[in-house]
């Protein structure tokens, strides 16, 4: 099913323009990240299994875009996307009426080096020695040696940037996506923080989450849950049966996927609202550190100069990050580039969303996040969420 508003025409604008400054005259695409953002599709095998090779989307510098994917998936992938969309099939071992032909034979599994071949065909101007453009940690070893000697060694090369640089400046769409994912992931880490109480468990918190999460945006695909409890400082891809108890700090950090796009916020409470004065003073200091940067951002302004001056305004010894903050799209990591770190000239910019945190870990002090998602607007900046100076709720 296609989804409401998307605009495949200027999404592939922001992909050729960053395609022809970097010379490249296509783009082979193997993540489940970049392939949604390519063609519209989410995959839902690249999402599940990881296995590249399950799909593969071609962006030529010429506009044309091919999506490479099994004929199990092919149905679903016509309903999503854009017309001008070219989509080409490989069977599978399942049996499929539609695809049936008089004396068929089945692999066990498919050759998943077959969607490389397959899309290989569709770049234009192999013989000319094209630049091809591929993502080298979402390929795999025999492809990277088929796509080498294919179009040459040294005409294929990793096309990263190509995608950080497309992605960093969001599209209206995009912005209304993350917007309302934002605004999700607010709502439901207040509803969840006040249901909290002593002698729940993470797992407790979990079911919570999602359970509001799905409440609020019936339409959601996963949620992203980093939750950190008390004393544990790692987040639980299982939750544990750790028992909360009255003081105890909750650090709840992610939020809902819609559309394809992430969201990512943290927020930091109190259970029973009460908290000893050593926590209270800690979050007081983090909260110094993102109230003078929401001050300070804004179009124009190194991402190094607020690492630097929230970095001062926390005034914490040895209290190091390696950043403060990250651009959020649909990558399936969920942090993407540009960061806001200590080494990034790059300036915010118009367009761009950006999520900005001040993030403290202790298992003696207990875990905190202040993290919200904002716009870089012509003039300054849209806050899509707006933490709390308070744990207490």
């Amino acid at each position: 099913m296609k989804i409401k508003g998307r605009d495949q025409s200027a999404i592939l604008k922001r992909l050729q323009a960053e395609m022809n400054h970097a010379g490249f005259d296509a783009l082979l695409l193997t993540s489940a990240g970049s392939v949604f953002y390519a063609t519209g599709f989410a995959v839902r095998s690249l999402y599940r299994s990881g296995k590249t090779g399950n799909a593969a989307a071609v962006v030529t510098a010429g506009g044309e875009v091919y999506l490479i994917c099994s004929e199990f998936e092919k149905n679903a992938a016509v309903k999503a996307c854009d017309p001008s969309i070219h989509i080409e099939s490989y069977p599978v071992w399942i049996y499929i009426e539609d695809y049936a032909v008089e004396n068929m034979v089945k692999e066990v599994q498919p050759d998943l080096n077959k969607t490389y071949r397959m899309a290989a065909q569709f770049i234009p101007a192999k013989a000319e020695g094209a630049k091809v453009g591929v993502e080298n940690k979402w390929l795999t070893w025999e492809a990277g040696n088929f796509l080498r000697e294919t179009f040459g060694a040294d005409h294929v090369a990793d096309c990263s940037k190509v995608l950080n640089e497309a992605r960093a400046i969001k599209t209206p769409w995009e912005i209304e996506v993350l917007r309302h994912n934002a605004q999700v992931a607010e709502r439901a880490m207040n509803i969840t923080a006040k249901q909290i109480v002593p002698g729940m468990t993470t797992a407790d918190v979990h079911h919570i989450f999602h359970k509001v999460c799905l409440e609020l945006a019936p339409d959601m695909t996963a949620v992203s849950q980093s939750h950190t409890i008390g004393a544990d400082i790692a987040p639980a891809w299982i939750p544990c049966e750790t028992r909360i108890n009255q003081g105890d700090l909750i650090r709840l950090d992610g939020g809902p996927y819609t559309n394809g796009y992430k969201s990512d916020l943290g927020r930091t409470y109190a259970v029973g609202n009460t908290a000893s004065a050593d926590k209270e003073e800690l979050y007081s200091t983090l909260w110094r550190g993102y109230e003078w940067a929401i001050n300070h951002i804004g179009p124009g302004v190194r991402m190094c100069d607020i690492f630097q001056g929230t970095q001062e305004a926390i005034g914490m010894k040895n209290y190091i990050r390696g950043h403060h903050g990250h651009s959020i799209s649909c990558d399936i990591s969920g942090e993407e580039y540009p960061f806001i770190a200590p080494g990034e000239t790059r300036v915010f910019e118009p367009g761009m969303v950006m999520c900005f945190e001040t993030p403290f870990y202790s298992s003696r002090r207990h875990t905190y996040n202040i993290e919200d998602t904002l716009l870089i607007t012509e003039t300054g900046i849209e806050l899509f969420t707006k933490a709390s100076p308070s744990m207490y709720i």
